[in-house]
C-alpha cells in the first residue's frame, strides 16, 4: 500500500508527473471534461485520490469567476427555526450545485460584521443572512451591495433594507396569536418580545396591538417584556409576572422557548396553564409538542423559507429577469391550537 503523501504539497503537476501526462490533461480530467476519454479521466481521478490531492477552490473560483459556494449567516444554529431553515437551504442549494458555508453570529453585531468580511474575502457567489437581534442597519453588508454580489435576507431583515428578502407574515402571526387568546376569554394579555430593533418583533408586537384594538381591549405597556427570548430570559420574565399584584390571564410569546420557560416556571409556582394563564408561542418548535401542557403556537414554515431563499439567490446569480423575482416574499403563517390555551 502506498504511503499517502502530504496533501499540502500535492498539485496537478505531481499527478501529471506520476502518470506521464501533461498538467492540462490532468486538469481537464479532474473537471470531467468530455475531451478527455473515460479511461484517462478515471485513472487521473483515482491517482489524485490516492495521492491525497485537494483542489484549490479559491484559485479555481478566480479562474471561473464562480465558486459555487454560498455564505450563510445565522444567529444560532441551535434555534429550531434556523435548523429547519438550514435544512431547506442545504437541500435546495445541493439541487443547484452549490455548497453552503455557515457562520454563526451569536446574536452580536460585531461577529456578524466579521462574518460578512470573511465571506466577502472568500468570494462566495452570494450571501444568505438572518440579521442578529441587535442589527439596526445593513451598512456592513455594503461590500456585497456595491459589488453586485447577490444578498438575500430571510426571517430577520434589517429595517429599510431595499434588497431581496424572505419572511413570514409576522404581523398576521402576532394578530392570530392574540386574537386566539381573546376568543378563549383572555382580557389581560402579556407579551414576551425580542429586541424591538428587529423587524419581526416589531411586526409581531404590531399584530398583538391590532388584535387588542379590534376587540377594544386597552393596550398596557407594562405587560410588554422585551428580552432575548432564551429559556433563562423567559423564566426571569415569568418570575416578574408572577410577582405582580394582578396576574395576566394570557401570554403571547414571540418564540416557543420563552413560552416553554413560562410554563415550566408556572408549574414551579403552582400556577395552572391554561386554567389561570393561557399561553401561545411562536415557531412550532419540537419543544412545543413535548412540553405539558402542549403549546399552542404559530407555524412559520422554516424549511420552505430556506428553500425559497436559495431559489431567489440562484435566480439572482443567474441574472434572471428581476421583474420575475419577488423582492419581498412573504410566507403565510398558521395558528396551531394545543392544550396551553384550550380548556
Amino acid at each position: 500500500m502506498k504511503e499517502r503523501q502530504n496533501t499540502n504539497k500535492i498539485t496537478i503537476y505531481d499527478i501529471a508527473q506520476a502518470l506521464g501526462l501533461s498538467a492540462s490533461t490532468v486538469s481537464r480530467a479532474l473537471q470531467n471534461n468530455p475531451l478527455i476519454n473515460e479511461e484517462t479521466r478515471l485513472k487521473v481521478q483515482d491517482t489524485a485520490a490516492e495521492m491525497g490531492y485537494v483542489p484549490n477552490w479559491i484559485a479555481s473560483s478566480l479562474r471561473k469567476k464562480r465558486s459555487n459556494i454560498l455564505g450563510l449567516i445565522v444567529p444560532r444554529t441551535s434555534m429550531y427555526f434556523q435548523s429547519t431553515a438550514i435544512s431547506g437551504i442545504q437541500h435546495e442549494a445541493h439541487k443547484y450545485g452549490f455548497s453552503i458555508v455557515i457562520g454563526q453570529s451569536d446574536e452580536t453585531v460585531a461577529m456578524e460584521k466579521e462574518l460578512v468580511h470573511t465571506f466577502f474575502s472568500l468570494r462566495v457567489d452570494g450571501l444568505l443572512a438572518v440579521a442578529s437581534m441587535f442589527t439596526t442597519n445593513f451598512d456592513h453588508f455594503s461590500p456585497f451591495i456595491r459589488n453586485n454580489i447577490p444578498l438575500v435576507f430571510y426571517d430577520r431583515v434589517p429595517i429599510d433594507f431595499p434588497g431581496y428578502s424572505i419572511t413570514g407574515d409576522d404581523f398576521k402571526g402576532g394578530f392570530l396569536a392574540t386574537e386566539h387568546l381573546i376568543k378563549q376569554g383572555c382580557k389581560r394579555i402579556a407579551h414576551f418580545s425580542g429586541q424591538l430593533t428587529c423587524n419581526l418583533y416589531q411586526q409581531r408586537l404590531a399584530g398583538y396591538k391590532a388584535a387588542l384594538a379590534k376587540y377594544k381591549i386597552p393596550y398596557d405597556d407594562s405587560l410588554i417584556y422585551v428580552h432575548n427570548l432564551t429559556l433563562d430570559a423567559g423564566a426571569e420574565a415569568a418570575r416578574q409576572i408572577f410577582a405582580l399584584d394582578k396576574l395576566p390571564d394570557g401570554l403571547f410569546a414571540a418564540n416557543d422557548s420563552s413560552a416553554v420557560a413560562f410554563i415550566q416556571e408556572a408549574r414551579r409556582k403552582g400556577i395552572k396553564v391554561p386554567e389561570q394563564v393561557k399561553v401561545v408561542g411562536y415557531s412550532n418548535d419540537l419543544s412545543s409538542r413535548i412540553i405539558s401542557p402542549s403549546l399552542t403556537t404559530i407555524e412559520q414554515s422554516g424549511y420552505r423559507m430556506g428553500e425559497k431563499a436559495v431559489e431567489t439567490m440562484v435566480q439572482l446569480i443567474n441574472k434572471e429577469d428581476k421583474i420575475k423575482i419577488t423582492r419581498n416574499y412573504v410566507f403565510e403563517v398558521e395558528l396551531i391550537p394545543r392544550e396551553s390555551s384550550l380548556l
